[in-house]
C-alpha cells in the first residue's frame, strides 16, 4: 500500500498504457482488407460448399432478376447459381464501393433468402434445409450471401481470407 501512494504517477502511466494498448489491439483486430479481387476469394469459398459441383457462374441479368441489384453500382460482383430450377444452392459474392452500400446489398440478400423460403417452402424439403443454414455476411465493402449445407464454413473462410 505505502508503495501505490508513494509511486502513483507511475501507477497511472502503466494502467494508462495497458489501456491503450488493448485498445489499439481491439481496433486493429476488426479490420477487414478491401484490396482483394472477388476471383481470389470464389475459389477458396466455392471449394468450402458441399454443392458446388451443382452451380454455375451466372451474370448482370440473373443478378437483377434475383436480387434487384445492377451489378454496374458495384466495384465486382460474381453470382452462382443452380444448375437446376429445383435447386437451392447459391453464392453471391459483392465488393461495395461503401460500407453504406454493403448494407443496401446485404439487405437484398436477406430478401433472397424470404423469396427462397417462400418458393421451396411447401414442398421443398431438401431445400429448406439448404434454405435454413443460409448466411449473409457483411466485412468491410465485402458482402457474402451462400445457400449450402456449408453455409457457415464458407462464412469463417470469408472472414479468414478478409481478414488482416
Amino acid at each position: 500500500m505505502r508503495f501505490l501512494k508513494a509511486h502513483k504517477l507511475v501507477c497511472a502511466e502503466v494502467l494508462m498504457t495497458a489501456v491503450l494498448v488493448v485498445f489499439i489491439a481491439l481496433c486493429v483486430r476488426g479490420r477487414v482488407r478491401d484490396d482483394v479481387p472477388l476471383k481470389d476469394l470464389a475459389g477458396p469459398l466455392l471449394s468450402q460448399l458441399a454443392g458446388a459441383e451443382n452451380m454455375k457462374e451466372a451474370g448482370a441479368v440473373k443478378l437483377r432478376s434475383l436480387y434487384g441489384l445492377d451489378a454496374g453500382d458495384y466495384e465486382e460482383v460474381l453470382l452462382y447459381i443452380p444448375v437446376s430450377n429445383m435447386d437451392a444452392q447459391e453464392m453471391l459474392l459483392i465488393r461495395c464501393r461503401s460500407e453504406e452500400q454493403a448494407d443496401a446489398a446485404a439487405a437484398a440478400m436477406r430478401r433472397r433468402i424470404q423469396d427462397q423460403t417462400g418458393i421451396f417452402e411447401s414442398y421443398g424439403v431438401e431445400q429448406m434445409a439448404l434454405i435454413r443454414k443460409a448466411v449473409v455476411d457483411v466485412q468491410g465493402p465485402y458482402c457474402l450471401y451462400v445457400c449450402d449445407l456449408n453455409s457457415y464454413e464458407a462464412r469463417s473462410a470469408f472472414r479468414r481470407l478478409l481478414a488482416r
